[in-house]
């Protein structure tokens, strides 16, 4: 279990913050700890003292991001079918709004295949499916459903906004996670899970 004492441990949260924000800025590779630490505002040994190496702060970072995400899915699988999907987005900006550099190091690390973007992806497609299997079991899925596509394109629908976004205020005049963008996107999402879009052929 974690233990709570670490995260007010001296400088802890600063270069768990600070490493966050950079390796989802430029990569993990691009980002060095002198740089963390000065972000930070400590010392150079205090990263070494909290997690050993860059790799160790990396590790912090993904249990930290993981943490958030399986605890945003634990609120929804609360809730049944679309009300839960509706219930995800929203929880999804409220998160998004009080830790935005979790997000953009989640897609960061999934785009740059390592090891522990391996076990990211892994551990957050896990979540999808369980969320699949539990509507399943609640009789909420709609006959001859995919159940691990629908895992999949349930994790598409969560990290493709983050993909986008750096590209967003070009393209479309404002952020993927402005209230606009996220209510059109709520009910495409809603329309696409229940209905689909195109029209089959005659």
């Amino acid at each position: 279990m974690h233990d709570r004492s670490e995260d007010v441990a001296p400088g802890r949260r600063q270069l768990l913050n600070a490493g966050m924000r950079l390796f989802a800025e430029r990569g993990f590779a691009a980002v060095g700890l002198r740089e963390i630490a000065a972000t930070a505002g400590v010392s150079l040994g205090l990263v070494r003292t909290h997690f050993g190496s860059k790799e160790g702060l990396r590790a912090a970072i993904d249990a930290h991001v993981l943490g958030e995400i399986k605890t945003l899915y634990a609120t929804v699988l609360d809730h049944s079918g679309t009300e839960a999907l509706q219930r995800a987005v929203e929880d999804a900006v409220e998160w998004i709004t009080r830790d935005r550099h979790a997000l953009m190091y989640a897609r960061m690390a999934l785009m740059e295949r390592t090891p522990g973007s391996q076990v990211l992806f892994d551990q957050m497609l896990g979540i999808m499916r369980q969320f699949v299997e539990v509507n399943a079991k609640r009789g909420l899925l709609q006959p001859g459903v995919d159940h691990e596509w629908a895992a999949l394109y349930m994790l598409f629908d969560f990290i493709g906004p983050a993909v986008i976004e750096p590209f967003a205020k070009s393209a479309f005049g404002r952020s993927m996670y402005s209230h606009s963008m996220i209510a059109k996107r709520n009910a495409f999402m809603v329309r696409a899970f229940t209905r689909g879009f195109l029209k089959g052929e005659q």
